[in-house]
C-alpha cells in the first residue's frame, strides 16, 4: 500500500497493509490476558534482579479492550504480581 492510503495498517516501520489478518499468527493482547499474575511476579522478579529501579511501561494495543479497559487489566496485573515480589 502507498504511505499516503486511507487507511492504511502499519506492520513496522514504513510497511502497510490495508486490513489486519483475521486470524494472524500472533496479537497484542493487554498484560494479563496471555500470561496470569505468577507469570508477571517472575517477570517483575527478574527485572528487580538487573535494576531495581528500573521502570515498567505499558503499552495497550489490544483492540479487544477499550483504551482504559486495557490500561486498567494491565495495571491491576502488574500491581498484583509486584504485591506478591
Amino acid at each position: 500500500m502507498p504511505a499516503d492510503a486511507p487507511g492504511k495498517v502499519p506492520t513496522g516501520y514504513g510497511f502497510w497493509c490495508n486490513a489486519w489478518p483475521e486470524n494472524p499468527a500472533w496479537k497484542f493482547v493487554a498484560v494479563g490476558v496471555g500470561h496470569d499474575v505468577p507469570y508477571w511476579t517472575e517477570f517483575l522478579r527478574a527485572l528487580a534482579e538487573i535494576d531495581p529501579d528500573m521502570a515498567v511501561n505499558i503499552e495497550h494495543e489490544d483492540a479487544a479492550y477499550s483504551q482504559t479497559e486495557g490500561l486498567a487489566l494491565a495495571a491491576k496485573t502488574l500491581q498484583s504480581a509486584a504485591t506478591a515480589l
